[in-house]
């Protein structure tokens, strides 16, 4: 009584060139269309923050000040050039140096070259 339950009527077979893999064509597209969706607005803007996140952490140089991903802000002392480290002087007054990896850098606020042509506009 159970296999009647279950049982189908006559499935008309598909076209013979309509299948991939044994899959109907449709549906291959549809998966197609969908992994491409899912590419545009998934994989490839967030490929291009990181490259832009790179961009920028390869960009800096002494002075510049910046805030870290602790919530920090600092002023650029020194950059490692080979390795993973930045020194940070967190306090303006006491001096204080931090070293912090760079990929702990999470926004650069003032870029030096913009602080010193300021400073040399305003006494000229």
């Amino acid at each position: 009584m159970f296999p009647l339950v279950f049982a189908e009527g006559n499935v008309p077979a598909p076209a013979p060139g309509a299948t991939v893999l044994g899959l109907p064509l449709n549906m291959v597209l549809m998966i197609g269309v969908i992994g491409l969706w899912f590419y545009l607005l998934l994989i490839r803007p967030q490929q291009k923050q990181e490259r832009d996140r790179k961009q920028m952490i390869d960009a800096l140089k002494k002075n510049d000040r910046v805030l870290t991903s602790a919530g920090i802000y600092g002023t650029v002392m020194s950059v490692d050039g080979e390795g993973d480290r930045i020194v940070l002087r967190i306090g303006e007054d006491q001096g204080v140096r931090v070293a912090f990896t760079k990929g702990s850098i999470v926004r650069v606020m003032e870029v030096a070259s913009d602080k010193e042509k300021e400073k040399s506009s305003g006494t000229a």
